[in-house]
């Protein structure tokens, strides 16, 4: 007998929502979600006049147990001066400038591989 309630329709759907791993499937679209956002920020990251390192050198990514951060390893203390500018410097807001054009792309990212999960891909 066909029962068209949906209620067999929501009993599969939760079955396959119990079988996902929401921790390692968060933690790889943010790794993605990350990886994404460095390829698109490197192109836009200020060189230093100095002959000192360049920031774009030293961007890392680093999965935690329950997080993902994106860093600028070496240059971590002056990225901010960049981006926010100072009395001497003017602000180029390149971090937020790459992150309000991509906001929606990253957004996608993050929401596919559990969407795909969820319908047993």
């Amino acid at each position: 007998m066909n029962n068209n309630n949906g209620f067999q329709e929501m009993a599969d759907y939760t079955s396959r929502l119990a079988k996902v791993d929401p921790v390692e499937i968060t933690l790889e679209s943010l790794n993605e979600a990350a990886e994404y956002f460095v390829e698109k920020l490197v192109p836009v990251i200020p060189e230093s006049l100095m002959k000192k390192q360049h920031m774009r050198d030293h961007i890392l990514i680093e999965v935690s147990d329950d997080k993902v951060t994106v860093s600028f390893e070496g240059t971590s203390f002056y990225w901010r001066f960049i981006e926010n500018g100072t009395k001497k410097i003017k602000a180029v807001h390149f971090v937020e400038g790459t992150w309000q054009q991509q906001k929606s792309n990253i957004e996608d990212i993050m929401t596919q591989k559990l969407l795909k999960k969820l319908e047993g891909n």
